[in-house]
């Protein structure tokens, strides 16, 4: 039996030998969708690289053409983020369930402000996972990473312990945890930010590198992630990403392969090649609004794709991106190997 690692995208990868035998010798398909129901948001967070400030949402309708056409296309999954906070749009919860009804695969992530009883019941009778971004120990920090006041912070910490409560009652198996964004201003509050996520019933607590930030943070991961699972907790990180810190090349590889298999259709129904790059011409693969309207699969299999996989230059790419490890191992897998018989 092989036994892969949930938070390594290239044995997940491996997963999916369809999916690879399709990527270089057939159609390529989808494996996951990054989706942004909305782009309104109730967080003020400092480092913020979504578009709250675009406004978007898309329609029911938008979604349930989303949904035929990435069952059309044979996707596997579908993370509910992104743009805003997804929590927001005022479908949320017949969006999960209509997903969940195509055959995906639901994840959420979400900063957990507006959950409520009725929304926790769906996010545990559908989704494979929820990860509240906390990235905070305490209020002050949390301010500090989020730009709310205390009282949100009260709010979310109890809306925690809330999911974790619907999820046991209903003997979901659902993944439920918090995140935390790594850097040079919160290293400090790595522990408290565990310890909390404990506290409050999670399943486990995730870290994960600031996009572009190469604070360090191995030691301090290895030392709280032996203590507290010595308690039975779960503590993780993005190692592939945290792996690649102090690298000498920022690129080991030449193309974005990793496009083939995930993508990202924003708020605004626009389909990118990157959730990098959301709103970025130079990634857009299509428009679903754009004249009578085309289809997911219409526009997955556009000429665009093509387009934007050839003139896409990863030198001006953010480091440790989602498909950084993914696109080192199709690399690897795509280059000419002499006498191959010979293993």
């Amino acid at each position: 039996m092989i036994i892969f690692n949930k938070f390594n995208p290239e044995e997940k990868l491996f997963a999916k030998i369809n999916k690879l035998d399709n990527f270089f010798n057939a159609d390529k398909t989808i494996i996951v969708t990054e989706l942004d129901l909305t782009n309104e948001c109730n967080n003020k967070c400092t480092k913020c690289i979504g578009n709250n400030h675009l406004k978007d949402q898309l329609a029911w309708k938008e979604i349930r053409h989303i949904a035929e056409g990435l069952q059309e296309l044979n996707g596997q999954g579908v993370i509910l983020s992104g743009g805003g906070e997804p929590l927001l749009h005022p479908n949320f919860i017949e969006a999960v369930g209509l997903l969940r009804s195509h055959g995906l695969k639901v994840g959420i992530n979400s900063n957990c402000l507006s959950l409520n009883e009725d929304i926790a019941v769906a996010i545990a009778r559908d989704c494979e996972y929820f990860r509240v971004s906390l990235d905070a120990g305490d209020a002050s920090m949390y301010r500090q990473t989020h730009g709310m006041n205390e009282e949100s912070f009260g709010k979310v910490i109890n809306n925690i312990k809330m999911m974790a409560r619907v999820k046991d009652e209903m003997g979901s198996k659902l993944s439920f945890g918090t995140g935390f964004l790594t850097s040079e201003q919160t290293i400090g509050q790595m522990e408290a930010f565990v310890r909390l996520s404990k506290d409050c019933g999670a399943d486990f607590a995730q870290f994960r590198p600031y996009q572009n930030d190469l604070t360090d943070v191995t030691d301090q991961y290895h030392d709280i992630k032996r203590r507290y699972e010595s308690e039975g907790f779960k503590v993780l990180a993005s190692t592939q990403k945290y792996s690649m810190i102090g690298a000498m090349e920022r690129k080991a590889y030449d193309k974005c392969r990793g496009m083939f298999f995930s993508t990202v259709i924003t708020a605004n129904a626009r389909m990118y090649a990157c959730l990098h790059h959301r709103q970025n011409d130079a990634f857009l693969i299509g428009d679903m609004r754009e004249g009578q309207g085309k289809t997911l699969s219409q526009i997955w299999n556009s000429h665009k794709k093509w387009y934007v996989y050839e003139t896409i230059d990863v030198k001006h790419c953010p480091l440790n991106c989602r498909n950084d490890s993914i696109n080192g191992t199709l690399h690897n897998m795509s280059m000419k190997v002499a006498h191959s018989e010979f293993l």
